[in-house]
């Protein structure tokens, strides 16, 4: 990585205050204490046969609970891209306004998340109005009014969605490196869907997607709350006692693949230009994930990282970043950075000239000990919110992962070896492996005289 002098300066504290809060980390780790919560969650069945995972977190007296559906985009039918999306919204339609005021009233939110390999209708609420909510969010979930007019207006909203998504030269970006990873279906179709496929979404869709995901089978509760579990858990085998049973959908691990062009122009008429490079990065266990995690932090991270040189010494891009996407067949990382139109060929040369430097000439010394800290710290501000807890934890679990997985890749971290994680880098950003992508305005064509 090339470093001017006084950025090779500036870094010396950082990297000197990493190695303090590094030996730190590691003793709390060889005491047994995490430092992620300090009540481990526990995972019960409900008498409805739903199971659930529960942390009891008294920091506030509130209740997040979340209905993890498995199947997310990887669950979409091919040519109904958005289907996930507007189904899962329309769980949430609540059809009486008094009890959309009511709810507002006792601040009482509900909204959902739809990933790759799971969607989530969340709700949180203050803790005493907590069976209110569930009376009302239940019977919807349970009794959804699926009809034309609902499913015509999640379509317009979608489409509002799309379009944000399309302005966007970063979600651009990587919709397009899914959709070529992917073969565009499942993991690879559009979240928010696309002209036609919207068009061709009708309301028997979205009934045949509710009912074939939404059983017992693949669903699972994930509980934040300072209430106790025998409340949570009473309150949950009352009102959820209507999910049907149903069979397992049994949705097929799907597998990213490289396109046959890997290199990727999305055309925007965008003031900005995004260029990236993408990578497959295996998941063949627990150690694999750690390493994903340091890679992704080293290489764009914040302040220190490989990227930031790109940014702040050499000027060639107003934002720089790394991605890292778990899926259930492996995870999907884009490198990435905005730049202005005039400077896509040098950024884009730039990115490429990191990461290569990266992958032979491996690590600084002081940048794993740093990379641990930077990762330690993200999944400590991943966990420390009751509702983005509730999604780190449930995405692990969808994963096929235990509850306790953000601390275990923790630990995991720390057991990585300097030559555990270049020889990692040396496997998955061989250059032969990348997939690169371009957004912005196409080139112009020269003039002819």
């Amino acid at each position: 990585m090339r470093r001017t002098p006084g950025a090779m300066t500036r870094d010396l504290p950082v990297w000197a205050a990493a190695g303090i809060l590094y030996v730190l980390s590691v003793s709390n780790l060889a005491a047994g204490q995490t430092g992620l919560w300090q009540n481990a969650p526990e995972r019960f069945v409900l008498a409805t046969g739903i199971p659930c995972t529960y942390q009891k977190d008294a920091s506030s007296p509130t209740t997040v609970i979340g209905l993890f559906i498995a199947g997310g985009k990887s669950a979409v039918p091919p040519g109904l891209d958005g289907l996930a999306a507007i189904s899962t919204r329309i769980l949430l339609e609540i059809p009486d306004e008094g009890k959309v005021q009511a709810l507002m009233a006792q601040a009482t939110r509900l909204y959902y998340v739809c990933l790759e390999d799971v969607s989530i209708v969340v709700i949180e609420c203050l803790s005493e109005h907590l069976e209110e909510a569930l009376r009302v969010a239940s019977k919807i979930v349970q009794d959804p009014l699926i009809s034309g007019l609902r499913v015509g207006r999640a379509k317009d909203l979608m489409t509002a969605y799309g379009r944000m998504d399309e302005d966007d030269p970063v979600a651009a970006g990587r919709n397009a490196v899914f959709s070529a990873l992917f073969g565009g279906r499942g993991c690879g179709s559009l979240l928010y869907g696309s002209e036609p496929s919207l068009a061709a979404i009708e309301r028997k869709d979205v009934v045949a997607f509710v009912r074939r995901l939404v059983v017992k089978p693949n669903v699972f509760f994930g509980v934040q709350s300072d209430l106790d579990p025998k409340a949570v858990r009473s309150l949950l085998e009352r009102y959820f006692d209507g999910i049907p049973d149903g069979a397992a959908p049994g949705t097929t691990v799907q597998n990213a693949a490289l396109p046959d062009d890997r290199e990727l122009a999305v055309p925007r008429d965008t003031k900005q230009s995004s260029v990236g490079q993408a990578y497959i990065l295996p998941r063949r266990g627990l150690a694999d994930m750690a390493k994903a995690f340091l890679l992704e932090t080293v290489l764009g991270k914040g302040p220190g990282s490989r990227l930031w040189s790109l940014r702040v010494d050499e000027r060639l891009a107003y934002d720089v970043d790394a991605d890292l996407t778990w899926t259930r067949g492996g995870a999907v990382l884009i490198a990435h950075l905005e730049t202005g139109q005039a400077r896509v060929a040098e950024a884009a040369a730039g990115l490429g000239r990191v990461i290569d430097s990266l992958r032979e000439k491996g690590l600084i010394p002081g940048e794993l000990e740093a990379a641990r800290t930077m990762a330690r710290t993200r999944l400590l501000r991943a966990t420390e919110m009751k509702s983005s807890r509730l999604r780190t934890l449930g995405l692990y679990q969808s994963l096929g992962l235990e509850p306790g997985a953000a601390a275990d890749l923790i630990a995991a971290a720390v057991a990585i070896t300097r030559e555990d994680l270049e020889a990692f880098m040396r496997e998955v950003l061989d250059p032969a492996r990348a997939l690169k992508v371009t957004v912005g305005p196409a080139p112009q064509a020269p003039t002819l005289r």
